[in-house]
């Protein structure tokens, strides 16, 4: 064997176990990986009995095989029931284990994926994007941002912003027009929920309120609700329409935009570049090992016939 295979093909073994066995780590949605660790789970919870003597079965009365029947029966739904309370138990934490990422969410009926980072400072490299309303009826221009800020330069929080809020925490908002001071409707959110069939997501904590709560008596603060459309015919990036308000303090918007409509979900790469390096390396092996075993052979054949 030659002296550069003798030095390769042991660091090239131990690259290529230690590739598949990180590959195997790194993937556990796989099927395959699933499918194996169930196996595993299921021959390491099984239980093996010694078959009983028939002679003794013979001897014992029938009135003692019917109570072990019943036993047995019992004992058979209880860790039945055990079994399906542990597999829903399962399947709940999976499916709490599942984070989407910001302003995205799944459709829990259609299971499709929606992004709404086009419309929002997330999917433009962290810069505002902000879309107006009008309100017909209460005479107010609101400016709106989609899980993000619609401000584009700092405000003075103490002479700009009425009740003081945090500027940067502003979803919405609208311009007094006796005080001139911005008004917030909401603090943004990043977590759009279903409600029914509806898309929505609702800024909360904004500027105070003319209402108080009844049980509390506190003073209510402004919110917002706004409401996705999916439009796949639209030109622009979305429509946003005001819809009304109530008590001039929870006000509603609908959002019209083709990002609203479910698209699947982006494709993890590094997946793919782990399976393009496993397939390279093995490959590499099979050909270093090939030849190797070529040149035994050649070298044994040629060793034969001098003899």
């Amino acid at each position: 064997m030659p002296k550069f295979a003798k030095k390769t093909i042991i660091p090239v073994i131990a690259i290529t176990i230690i590739l598949i066995i990180t590959f195997l780590e790194t993937s556990h949605n796989d099927s395959l990986y699933r499918t194996s660790t169930q196996v595993f789970d299921s021959l390491s919870h099984l239980s093996f009995t010694s078959p009983e003597n028939p002679n003794n079965q013979e001897k014992q009365p029938q009135q003692n095989k019917n109570k072990n029947k019943n036993k047995n029966k019992k004992h058979s739904v209880s860790s039945g029931s055990s079994s399906l309370l542990l597999g829903s138990k399962d399947e709940l934490t999976e499916i709490n284990e599942v984070k989407m990422d910001p302003c995205t969410v799944q459709n829990p009926i259609s299971k499709g994926f929606i992004d709404l980072r086009g419309l929002s400072a997330l999917g433009n490299e962290n810069k505002p994007i902000s879309w107006n309303a009008k309100g017909y009826d209460s005479g107010k221009n609101y400016t709106i941002s989609v899980c993000s800020n619609p401000f584009k330069k700092h405000h003075d929080e103490a002479t700009e912003i009425q009740d003081k809020l945090n500027q940067t925490l502003i979803g919405a908002y609208y311009i007094d027009a006796l005080t001139n001071k911005y008004v917030s409707i909401g603090e943004y959110s990043t977590e759009p929920k279903f409600r029914g069939r509806k898309l929505t997501l609702t800024y909360e904590n904004g500027s105070y309120c003319n209402s108080y709560d009844v049980n509390t008596g506190l003073r209510l603060r402004k919110s917002t609700i706004l409401t996705f459309t999916c439009d796949r015919e639209m030109s622009a990036k979305a429509s946003v329409s005001y819809i009304g308000s109530s008590n001039d303090c929870t006000y509603f918007f609908e959002v019209k935009s083709h990002h609203a409509c479910p698209t699947a979900a982006k494709a993890n790469n590094l997946a793919a570049v782990w399976i393009f390096l496993f397939i390279f390396l093995a490959a590499l092996f099979v050909y270093l090992s090939g030849g190797l075993l070529y040149r035994h052979m050649k070298g044994s054949r040629k060793t034969s016939s001098k003899v």
